[in-house]
């Protein structure tokens, strides 16, 4: 049986590790709670939730819209993202396919690294600076075609999905705020597919105690994602270089211990 204080603080870990460069299910991370892994089915129901709560006025605002015969942008994305995200992670979830933790992590890191590379580029040669005041703050069909393969793809393992699509947002160009946001909003397909993979859960312990985990990533999750955001808003170059640190940091920690 689990206890409270596992619940709360494994559901504070999913919560940061699904809205950082990071996979909720890495070694390390896995290591740290006992009884962690009992608490991964309410703890990513939390995150799902947050997120549908965080942009609940925009998802509505996108579906009164498309009631209306006006298809935003942003709703094509959220679409086509979520479907190829079902049509390449589905058939992943159902045949159990499955790449070694030792794997994923060397691809998290390789994803930081990118993404610190890429803010860290000169101004003159740097996309993120280029192309911002060019490119339209709108996403395309091609970003939710990346958006979509690459969350379908990180359900091979305990790869980063927000830091496998946030790279994808970024290299046309889109700004570090959007290409966090975006990937936020289109997290649920990705979550829900995440949560077939882990398939019947079962609690022994009473219904407050996985609540706990639930209640907790739910709510770190609402502090965290806008919180990012700002960081992103405020100065993006520096964000993504901190941001894609974290992976590296979390893969050298790996190695040490």
């Amino acid at each position: 049986m689990g206890t409270p204080i596992e619940a709360l603080i494994s559901g504070l870990i999913v919560a940061l590790t699904s809205w950082l460069p990071l996979s909720p299910e890495g070694n390390t991370v896995s290591s740290l709670v006992g009884g962690y892994s009992s608490f991964l089915v309410p703890a990513y129901l939390g995150v799902t939730f947050a997120v549908l709560f965080r942009f609940r006025e925009r998802f509505s605002t996108l579906l009164l819209k498309a009631m209306r015969g006006v298809y935003e942008a942003e709703l094509k994305y959220l679409f086509f993202a979520t479907l190829f995200t079902v049509l390449i992670g589905l058939p992943i979830s159902r045949f159990s396919c499955r790449i070694s933790a030792e794997v994923s992590a060397v691809i998290n890191t390789l994803v930081g690294v990118t993404i610190v590379l890429l803010a860290t580029l000169n101004p003159a040669r740097n996309p993120l600076k280029e192309l911002d005041k060019k490119l339209p703050e709108q996403p395309s069909i091609l970003d939710s075609l990346s958006g979509g393969i690459l969350q379908g793809f990180a359900l091979l393992g305990p790869l980063t999905r927000t830091g496998t699509v946030t790279l994808g947002l970024l290299l046309p160009g889109h700004s570090a705020k959007k290409a966090l946001q975006w990937g936020f909003m289109v997290a649920p397909a990705y979550l829900i597919l995440r949560l077939v993979q882990l398939g019947s859960w079962q609690s022994s312990d009473p219904a407050w105690v996985p609540f706990t985990a639930f209640a907790s990533a739910f709510f770190g999750s609402l502090l965290l994602m806008p919180l990012l955001e700002r960081m992103a808003e405020k100065n993006g170059r520096y964000f993504l270089i901190l941001f894609g640190m974290v992976a590296i940091v979390v893969y050298a920690l790996e190695v040490i211990m």
